[in-house]
């Protein structure tokens, strides 16, 4: 976790419920507390999470430093405010600046691993998301985990508009994403979606729950979900639905149709029959008068 960091600054070095300094005796007791967790096997003892805000053009190093430590205390108060927290913050990227947290999958002195369930996980990460945001407007942080739908759609044309800037050079995910999004937009039944992939040489899989796609060209998967096509596909299907209950209804129409046609062909045939019996019975009587 050192390798990266100047450790020219208070900020730099952060620990909570830890009370050496070394980096030796830091080591020794995330041990000690580990060992109070009774032994499983595959079981975790140490949690590695980063903390990263994007540099701001309106602050010095060491001003996003002090911003950045306050950001981290709060987290790990709000994570886990009874476990042992040591990290480091690291300042050699040009565009960031980081901290490598290490955590004790257990409060202190505890038998029991600390256990979040993935609602309180996100819970806490938007929380700090919005104290960054309101506490720190100059550190120029985009809104990701709390940004509203429109706020969702308005980044993405952003950068859908930072693309055409650029001349037009998409990445891989933001092309099959205006492909698939052009299928689903011209498509009016599932037939025409598997028609229109085949002709992009693209594939689509179901794997449980999960709908996915695979660029057969460089054999590429991207989930439905992640591209953020979930609604577009959804209302094809619903398309395909009402088409596919709409065929259903023709076809028992035109079943019940040449139900009616049949009942009265044999009724038909029924009545010729009866005629003709009748017919031969009035021959075979005026044979009988004239003998």
């Amino acid at each position: 976790m050192k390798n990266g960091s100047s450790r020219n600054s208070e900020y730099d070095f952060f620990t909570q419920n830890i009370y050496a300094r070394k980096d030796k005796d830091i080591v020794a007791e995330f041990s000690a507390n580990a060992q109070k967790v009774r032994s499983r096997k595959n079981g975790n003892y140490l949690f590695h999470e980063i903390i990263s805000i994007t540099k701001s053009s309106q602050l010095t190093l060491e001003q996003e430093k002090q911003r950045l430590f306050d950001i981290v205390q709060r987290y790990a108060q709000k994570r886990c405010e009874h476990n042992l927290v040591t990290g480091y913050l690291h300042d050699e990227k040009s565009n960031n600046v980081h901290f490598h947290l290490m955590i004790s999958s257990n409060e202190i002195d505890s038998s029991k691993n600390q256990r979040l369930t993935k609602f309180e996980f996100d819970k806490v990460k938007k929380e700090t998301e919005k104290y960054v945001i309101e506490t720190y407007p100059e550190l120029e942080q985009d809104i990701l985990l709390n940004a509203t739908h429109e706020q969702k759609k308005q980044k993405q044309s952003n950068k859908a508009g930072e693309v055409q800037r650029k001349g037009g050079r998409l990445e891989k995910k933001e092309k099959i994403t205006q492909t698939l999004r052009d299928i689903f937009s011209q498509s009016r039944s599932m037939n025409d979606v598997f028609t229109s992939l085949a002709h992009q040489n693209i594939e689509m899989y179901n794997r449980g729950n999960t709908i996915g796609f695979i660029t057969n060209f460089d054999n590429k998967k991207y989930r439905l979900k992640t591209l953020g096509l979930e609604e577009a596909f959804t209302q094809i299907e619903s398309l395909s639905s009402q088409s596919k209950h709409k065929q259903n209804h023709e076809l028992a129409q035109q079943v019940e149709q040449k139900q009616q046609q049949t009942l009265q062909r044999n009724q038909q045939i029924a009545k010729q029959r009866k005629s003709r019996a009748r017919s031969n019975i009035n021959k075979n009587h005026s044979c009988n008068r004239e003998r």
